[in-house]
């Protein structure tokens, strides 16, 4: 009499292993789309600081906000764009030391969340934000940091 030993896996087996996977997708997958979320946040942040940093270097050399965020890039204070009222005159053009801010393709960095250089810059304070609509992971609208 021969005894039929067969290999493999019964169902019962084969099930548990499909739970233990699932159970281990939803734990995992949710805190990987929280870590993008969370790297486009901090890059965010640090784009922000870079342009407010700049922006700051320029109004302490030239005593004025540059008139377009772009200015902050150019080589000399004759390349400075003119003013909203046209003029031009306010900015100290011989006092600029720029560029102010530096990138490996010489144009402003891009917003993480809207894929564009469209930044929020009011040149009459100097504040800049970020365009996007969307809020953090806090519940904070990024326009507002």
């Amino acid at each position: 009499m021969r005894i039929n030993h067969k290999k493999g896996f019964t169902l019962i087996e084969m099930l548990i292993v499909i739970v233990v996977i699932a159970i281990l997708a939803v734990i995992v997958i949710p805190r990987l789309l929280g870590a993008a979320r969370k790297a486009k946040e901090a890059s965010l942040r640090a784009d922000l600081k870079c342009i407010r940093d700049a922006i700051e270097q320029f109004e302490a050399n030239t005593a004025a906000y540059p008139p377009e965020l772009a200015d902050l890039m150019v080589a000399t204070g004759s390349a400075i764009s003119a003013d909203a009222d046209g003029r031009g005159m306010s900015v100290d053009r011989s006092a600029y030391t720029g560029p102010y801010l530096k990138t490996p393709d010489n144009s402003l960095p891009d917003d993480p969340f809207t894929g564009e250089p469209d930044w929020n810059y009011n040149n009459t304070t100097g504040e800049v934000h970020s365009s996007s609509t969307l809020a953090s992971l806090s519940g904070v609208a990024f326009s507002t940091w």
